[in-house]
């Protein structure tokens, strides 16, 4: 399963867009910049009306852009991996920027075979800092890895499956976590920025209570048992905190 065909670019880079014609160039530069002969780059609009896909028109000559009505940003981001041809899937956020050759400088690192999860770091703009170095299940039962810090190797979305829509801003935590419980998936760190994180996104904004009421569920099915105990014990020793602060 897996595997690098040399028909097909290394990386998909999929951008999910709706309302954002204000910072959407600066983005679309920053893959544009990057070696062309490594990425397709996909663009999934939900029907902006606000000039953003005349702005994505300027640059139709290398984009994929697709257009129609979607049920959000995670649904988006499946219309992309239905299409992507890439070896390897990542999805920009409109408003972050790739950092310079950055795909040019991991590609020797890519595996060429099996199902492999290769990520690295971003720089969170709304933090000043960069976020947030290797991930165990410890960690990741905490916080979540950036999806613009990680490169899936397209067959994992056949193993695990796409994003969950019924998580409306934490899909990309549940896709991360069934990842880690995935004892056929690779998972390589890379010690690079991959990209500017611009922040004070949909999953910055808003709790996900859909999410927050499986997390428990999903942390003792993907990251085992002892995790799920720390992750137990852990809340309750922050209930506590909170009727004692109040």
């Amino acid at each position: 399963m897996g595997g690098i065909s040399l028909e097909r670019k290394i990386f998909s880079i999929i951008t999910p867009t709706y309302n954002c014609a204000a910072k959407i160039k600066k983005t679309i530069e920053s893959v544009l910049s990057q070696n062309k002969s490594l990425f397709e780059y996909i663009i999934v609009d939900g029907l902006s009306d606000d000039g953003t896909s005349e702005e994505i028109e300027k640059y139709s000559d290398e984009i994929k852009l697709i257009v129609g009505k979607d049920k959000g940003v995670y649904d988006a981001m499946n219309k992309g991996i239905d299409i992507a041809s890439g070896n390897y899937l990542y999805f920009l956020g409109a408003g972050d920027q790739l950092k310079e050759g950055i795909l040019e400088k991991i590609k020797p690192i890519m595996p060429q075979d099996g199902l492999s999860f290769v990520y690295g770091n971003v720089y969170r703009l709304d933090h000043n800092r960069i976020y947030d170095g290797q991930f165990k299940k410890h960690k990741l039962s905490k916080r979540n890895i950036c999806h613009q810090a990680i490169f899936y190797e397209r067959n994992i979305f056949d193993l695990v499956g796409k994003y969950d829509l019924k998580f409306r801003t934490k899909a990309d935590y549940a896709l991360n976590l069934r990842c880690f419980g995935c004892r056929e998936i690779d998972k390589i760190y890379v010690n690079e920025v991959i990209a500017e994180y611009e922040g004070f996104g949909l999953s910055s904004d808003k709790e996900d209570e859909d999410f927050m009421k499986e997390k428990p569920k999903l942390i003792k099915e993907c990251l085992g048992n002892k995790e799920y105990i720390f992750f137990e014990l852990r809340s309750v020793y922050v209930k506590i905190l909170k009727k004692l602060k109040s």
